[in-house]
């Protein structure tokens, strides 16, 4: 588990859980990202953060 936090952002940071399980033919990443509310979330989400997520996790999945 880590925490992340914006830069500017006041209030407490959003707590990331990690967990990696074996499937066949590879591992499965799950990433839960909770924010301490639905404002910061929105905030982060208005970011395009979300897009930028799947492209890197779809470009790394490519050359596994």
């Amino acid at each position: 588990m880590t925490t992340e936090q914006l830069i500017g952002q006041e209030g407490p940071p959003a707590i990331n859980e990690l967990t990696l399980t074996p499937v066949d033919g590879g591992t499965l990443l799950t990433l839960v990202i909770t924010y301490p509310d639905a404002t910061v979330r929105e905030s982060v989400l208005a970011t395009g953060m979300a897009d930028g997520m799947e492209t890197s996790y779809a470009r790394l999945e490519s050359v596994m």
